[in-house]
């Protein structure tokens, strides 16, 4: 004990201060830390998850990054420019969507106008026959064989047939006439090839023409009639 102790401890023993008082005042470090540590065990369970977590979600950040600020400004640009990016991608690939489904749409609908066109022009006939076969052997240069599909029946009498083009595919216009009713009727044929892959099944109405697109048996089929 050093001479300055040696004289706090005398005053104080001539006031009567207790010995536990005189010592908390000897080392106030031990005290601050006693009270300290008594007021920490005193807080409610959250206070202390609160006070060890201090700084929050964002402290966190600055915590990994490592640089404070500075970090933190890089993790939210890059944070940004991957969504930006993210965005252009989903922009990108929604354009190609809608521009595939309006590529289709259109060549349906050209292909539509094009069948009511054909039938409504009601040009002559190249060939004539009586039966598929014989229009079939006049007509060498479809690269296919002609043949009729399922819903066309015996009430339907053959005309005659001649070349012409079908959605950008060469193809057979065959003329047909309702043995009942005597109502003509257009049968176009040609093969399901690379041209008309865009061109979906439809059944619509032009200028009073009904039109028919489908697939069958490996070949193309549109149909048209007076509705």
């Amino acid at each position: 004990m050093n001479e300055q102790d040696r004289r706090i401890r005398e005053y104080y023993e001539k006031l009567s201060m207790p010995q536990e008082r005189l010592d908390s005042l000897l080392k106030p470090d031990v005290l601050e830390a006693s009270t300290e540590t008594t007021k920490h065990q005193a807080q409610p369970r959250w206070h202390r998850l609160r006070d060890a977590t201090s700084g929050g979600f964002m402290g966190g950040i600055e915590r990994r990054l490592g640089d404070g600020k500075a970090g933190l400004r890089r993790y939210l640009e890059w944070n940004a420019l991957v969504t930006v990016a993210m965005a252009a991608a989903l922009f990108i690939v929604a354009s190609q969507w809608i521009s595939s489904g309006n590529a289709e749409f259109e060549h349906t609908q050209r292909t539509v106008r094009e069948v009511a066109m054909n039938h409504t022009t009601r040009l002559e006939p190249e060939f004539r026959g009586d039966t598929l076969v014989k229009l079939d052997n006049s007509m060498q240069q479809l690269p296919f064989e002609l043949s009729l599909p399922a819903d066309i029946h015996d009430g339907y009498e053959l005309i005659g047939s001649r070349y012409c083009s079908l959605g950008g595919e060469l193809a057979a216009h065959v003329r047909l006439k309702n043995a009942s009713s005597g109502k003509l009727m257009s049968l176009f044929v040609t093969s399901n090839g690379a041209a008309l892959k865009n061109v979906s099944t439809e059944q619509t109405t032009v200028e009073g023409v009904k039109v028919e697109l489908w697939r069958e048996g490996g070949l193309f089929f549109a149909k048209a009639q007076r509705s």
